[in-house]
């Protein structure tokens, strides 16, 4: 089963983000609640976790992308890859 994983509402009024850094790599096996990716606005920081536990089947988007709230970032896959 594949899980995709969304920009969160991070702050009222905000519509976009720019993805910083990914912390893992496709393929890799990710727990619930890990930090996968850290994005920023000129404001803020924030760390989008892993929603369930699995493995990194696709990033869907590249460091240094600028993406909206409840753009698909990711899939994560419950079986291995």
């Amino acid at each position: 089963m594949n899980i995709e994983v969304k920009v969160p509402v991070f702050a009222e009024g905000a519509t976009k983000i720019k993805i910083r850094q990914w912390f893992v790599g496709e393929g890799s096996k990710v727990n619930a609640g890990e930090n996968l990716v850290e994005a920023t606005t000129d404001k803020i920081a924030i760390y989008i976790e892993t929603p369930v536990s699995g493995y990194l089947k696709a990033k869907l988007v590249k460091e240094e992308d600028e993406v909206l709230v409840d753009q698909v970032i990711a899939i994560i896959s419950q079986e291995e890859v």
